[in-house]
């Protein structure tokens, strides 16, 4: 029973899962480089189409053809029959059957729980409250900031960064038009290093 229904039925869907998972979620470009990566050299370009199309659709036609001869012919197995001195088939039980679907479930089940277990924890993290934060100073003393500790926190949400002389120093944000002073006060005086260093270069010519 194991052998011939229990473990052919669990090994298509494992299989079928994995290259979808593969194919498809993970992407076949990126395993194309792993395998580059690997032994050096990326497969064959048509690997492509069949992980992505071709085996997917022999899989699943696999699977509902097993499914389908399961339900129309009656699993049965080979006994020894000591009247007829002969091999003859006889149905599973009731008891029998039932252990083997627990047998086909069991074998599949590692992949919606660990499906499920994936998802709550991204969802968990994608909850998470980033203002719970710590300030790390430049002695490398660290203490956590609570909602209500509000004085290590600047006017524009920054943290306070301690400087090496011992200062504290706030990050403002600049609005646009100082943000253009602060650039043309910068071209400025990128002219006039450069004006500097001609001046400089023309009197050591004349000298």
């Amino acid at each position: 029973m194991f052998d011939d229904y229990a473990a052919t039925m669990p090994l298509i869907i494992v299989v079928l899962f994995e290259l979808v998972a593969v194919a498809w979620f993970y992407g076949v470009d990126r395993f194309f480089d792993d395998i580059q990566e690997m032994i050096g050299r990326r497969p064959f370009f048509l690997y492509k189409y069949m992980w992505k199309f071709v085996c997917p659709i022999i899989m699943v036609a696999l699977l509902l053809a097993s499914l389908i001869r399961m339900c129309i012919n009656h699993p049965t197995y080979r006994a020894w029959n000591q009247t007829k001195a002969e091999e003859v088939l006889l149905e599973y039980p009731d008891w029998a059957l039932a252990m083997m679907i627990l047998l086909i479930v069991m074998a599949c089940l590692p992949i919606p729980l660990m499906y499920i277990r994936q998802a709550l924890l991204d969802r968990q993290l994608s909850r998470t409250d980033y203002s719970e934060c710590a300030y790390i100073g430049a002695d490398g003393v660290s203490f956590p900031l609570d909602g209500n500790a509000s004085e290590g926190v600047g006017q524009n949400g920054y943290l306070k960064v301690e400087t090496e002389e011992g200062g504290l120093e706030r990050s403002v944000l600049l609005s646009e038009e100082e943000e253009e002073e602060e650039e043309e006060e910068e071209q400025e005086e990128v002219i006039e290093m450069d004006d500097l260093s001609q001046e400089q270069s023309c009197k050591a010519v004349l000298k």
